[in-house]
């Protein structure tokens, strides 16, 4: 029934297991908890420290706060687990801990698994994520700017203008360019491959070419180039009864980090936050932030 897909009962389980852990293996809880979480000014500074000798730069402001923020969610997550005895018998560090609890959280999810109806409804949302690119076929003519100079554009059209003529005769167009360590012709390729070879600006203007006609001057990090598109090759729409197992494991992934946010944002609001903020002339503030 659909009641029992509903994230609110997910929760509910979640809990029930973390209280029934608990319960059977957690020492005595402490008669009062801390929910108060000072990030202090020697904490930060220790961020600082580490994010410098691994980068070889001081963090940026944003960088800095989103270092804060991860050390906040580790501590909340590691005090939920003490209090769950996940530290029993277990002398691993506290971002460990973290992980446990986050674990037991999408271990409980996935024993709601998403039903026919619910893939097929999330395979047509997001039908582009399983479209095959389309595919080019393409015979590229160089031109070396740093050889010809100021006169690149102008041979660019009369060298155009003898590969029109030469109609469907093409096969040997590379040589009324210039000489480039890359090939001529390029059969049946998507637009990352190309973007790999040419760059982006390339890619960007070949997508948009008539095919069957020359075109140019497109423009790469190269140089010059005169481009015929002679074939383009379009891929039937994906099917969801082939792409089933993927689109599955896409869902699971999905959901499962969406109620594991909410799962640790549930348990962030029942935390007071206080970050000190340490002032140039060394008398640190504090800020205490906002349940989120």
């Amino acid at each position: 029934m659909k009641f029992l897909r509903e994230p609110l009962l997910h929760f509910l389980l979640i809990g029930a297991a973390i209280y029934l852990l608990n319960g059977l293996f957690a020492d005595p809880a402490p008669e009062a908890d801390d929910k108060t979480i000072v990030v202090s000014a020697g904490e930060i500074e220790w961020m600082r420290t580490a994010w410098g000798k691994r980068w070889n730069r001081p963090p940026t402001a944003a960088e800095l706060d989103g270092l804060i923020q991860q050390y906040i969610r580790e501590t909340v997550l590691y005090r939920e687990a003490l209090t769950m005895g996940l530290n029993q018998h277990d002398q691993v560090i506290r971002r460990r801990l973290a992980q446990k609890l986050e674990f037991l959280a999408r271990d409980l999810v996935a024993l709601t698994p998403p039903t026919g109806e619910e893939l097929q409804a999330y395979f047509a949302e997001h039908e582009a994520r399983y479209q095959l690119p389309t595919r080019y076929t393409f015979t590229q003519v160089y031109l070396d700017p740093d050889k010809r100079g100021e006169a690149t554009l102008a041979d660019a059209e009369k060298i155009k203008a003898q590969l029109i003529a030469l109609g469907e005769n093409i096969g040997d167009a590379g040589a009324l360019g210039d000489t480039l360590m890359l090939q001529t012709y390029y059969p049946d390729k998507e637009p990352l491959e190309i973007q790999k070879i040419f760059g982006s600006g390339f890619t960007e203007a070949l997508v948009e070419l008539s095919p069957g006609q020359w075109h140019g001057p497109v423009l790469s990090g190269y140089g010059v180039h005169l481009v015929y598109v002679s074939k383009i090759t379009q891929p039937p729409p994906p099917v969801f009864a082939e792409l089933r197992e993927r689109v599955a494991q896409d869902w699971t992934m999905e959901k499962s980090e969406e109620l594991n946010e909410q799962f640790y944002a549930n348990l962030r609001d029942r935390y007071t936050v206080v970050i000190e903020s340490p002032a140039a002339n060394g008398n640190g503030g504090m800020v205490q932030e906002p349940s989120r």
